[in-house]
């Protein structure tokens, strides 16, 4: 049976351009391309320092940008040129990966082609460990290919990377529900996943990104940081109890890998404790914090 991809042509509420749709239309949908424009357009603040350059004032909250839209508002905001030209670096938005996901998302999307954010866990940043990451995940003819736009020529070099950033092995980049049952049979340790320049780690983020991956399958593309549902428990000492365990192994094991549209909506469906709900918590910022959103 072929499988249903057309759901993934239509952009999300958060990876709609909105006004600034006929521009990004202007980068063209082809894999290494988007790589080139996307990471000329934004720069990752972890990323900034080590480059030498120094984040502006502006650009204090672009990490908590929601939608493309608005980060696309905040590139035009600090250079008139079309997106198609890279930016100096100070002049990019600064997004944490989830932005990079969304917007080469975003690219595809604006031309008909199926594309959505995946969230989960990449080996390239840090020799032996496993850490919080999202990418873009295209149709590619019959097949579904990962991309990592945030993987520009300097980084390739920096990280000593040997594979292309436009098609990453699946061992490179593991999404969440990989990752979770990987870890459940022992084969990943949890003190080796999460963000390790924040020190933190553990099974509950391998659950918060499985929960944030499953979203994301649905067109609810959040930020790493928010949680909903069960998913407000989890946290630092506080792992998934066994009997949430148990049900994370569950929808785990239906969608890990390249699941289908209609497999992911069901999933999503059955279970309303995976359900994006009308208020969740952000820890953007330290204490967390309630961020009402519409559903």
């Amino acid at each position: 049976m072929p499988e249903n991809v057309d759901v993934y042509r239509t952009q999300s509420r958060w990876s709609d351009p909105g006004r600034w749709a006929s521009l990004l239309a202007e980068i063209r949908p082809e894999a290494a391309e988007i790589v080139r424009a996307v990471s000329g357009l934004l720069m990752h603040p972890f990323i900034a320092p080590a480059r030498g350059v120094e984040m502006p004032a502006a650009a204090v909250d672009d990490r908590e940008l929601r939608s493309v839209e608005a980060i696309l508002d905040r590139v035009r905001a600090r250079d008139q040129r079309p997106f198609t030209a890279a930016r100096a670096p100070e002049h990019r938005c600064f997004c944490v990966c989830a932005g990079f996901a969304r917007v080469a998302t975003a690219v595809f999307r604006a031309h008909g082609e199926p594309a959505r954010c995946r969230v989960g866990f990449a080996r390239y940043f840090n020799p032996g460990f496993l850490e919080d990451h999202w990418v873009c995940e295209y149709r590619d003819g019959g097949a579904w290919r990962l991309l990592d736009a945030q993987l520009d020529d300097a980084s390739v070099r920096e990280l000593g990377i040997g594979f292309s950033p436009c098609d990453m092995p699946r061992d490179q980049f593991l999404d969440a529900s990989t990752a979770w049952r990987r870890m459940r049979t022992d084969e990943l340790d949890p003190a080796r996943m999460g963000l390790s320049v924040l020190g933190l780690t553990g099974a509950w983020f391998a659950a918060s990104n499985l929960m944030l991956d499953i979203a994301a399958l649905n067109g609810q593309e959040l930020l790493p940081w928010e949680k909903w549902s069960v998913g407000r428990e989890f946290g630092p000492g506080h792992d998934p109890d066994p009997e949430w365990a148990a049900r994370l192994d569950d929808v785990a094991a239906l969608l890990g890998g390249s699941p289908d549209a209609v497999l992911a909506e069901r999933v999503y469906r059955e279970h309303e404790w995976l359900q994006v709900t009308p208020s969740i918590l952000s820890f953007a910022n330290g204490p967390p914090v309630e961020i009402r959103i519409a559903v």
